[in-house]
């Protein structure tokens, strides 16, 4: 498990915990294609499939930088799937040991800061510890605004066990999707079953936690 994702899984739910930057000079990872955002997997694929293609220009690659970057745009959106949430948190968050592989949260923030062919307007060198702090900070709340848009009992059961839905999501970020299709499934048949002492298809709130423990 990256730092990122023992952040992630170890303290965004801790309410009482004060933000911390993740991440030490003791662990050095490297930075995985699939620790991208999935559309900044994409542009890398396409930028690998055309590295010997001579149209593939410096403000190509910059572009690229502020396509990465974007995708933080995106977590302060309640209708962002939450698996690209973590995808994206996963990314910003990982080790600063990480801050000078190619394509990494660091370059991005300074290539489109101090490029002049980045498409924004000039902003120089920022601190990116700062910038991580910050996104530390915000990332509970960003997390709590989508998990709010599932069922009542989907959120009921991940803040039951925060971090270890946390943990499972920065494994595999379709795993919530995963447990709620599942649970859904066994209501579905549970409700379709006669019921012998009541009326078919009643189920009562130990029926639904039982139905969970089959997950």
């Amino acid at each position: 498990m990256s730092v990122a994702n023992a952040q992630l899984a170890g303290s965004l739910f801790d309410l009482d915990e004060p933000p911390s930057i993740p991440g030490s000079a003791e662990s050095v990872h490297t930075l995985q294609l699939h620790q991208l955002p999935p559309q900044a997997q994409d542009a890398v694929k396409k930028m690998l499939a055309e590295v010997q293609a001579p149209e593939w220009s410096e403000a190509a690659i910059v572009q690229l930088h502020w396509v990465l970057l974007s995708e933080l745009k995106k977590l302060a959106d309640p209708e962002t799937p939450l698996e690209e949430k973590i995808d994206t948190l996963d990314w910003a968050l990982t080790s600063p040991a990480n801050d000078q592989a190619p394509f990494s949260f660091a370059s991005c923030v300074r290539v489109v800061g101090t490029s002049p062919l980045s498409p924004t307007a000039y902003f120089g060198l920022v601190d990116v510890d700062e910038l991580r702090s910050w996104i530390f900070v915000n990332a509970r709340r960003w997390l709590r605004e989508t998990i709010a848009r599932y069922p009542r009992w989907a959120q009921d059961l991940f803040f039951s066990d925060p971090h270890f839905a946390a943990e499972q999501l920065s494994a595999n970020p379709q795993w919530f999707n995963e447990q709620i299709r599942r649970r859904e499934a066994a209501m579905r048949s549970a409700a379709a079953q006669p019921d012998l002492f009541g009326v078919a298809g009643d189920t009562s709130q130990d029926q639904q936690e039982a139905a969970w423990t089959l997950i």
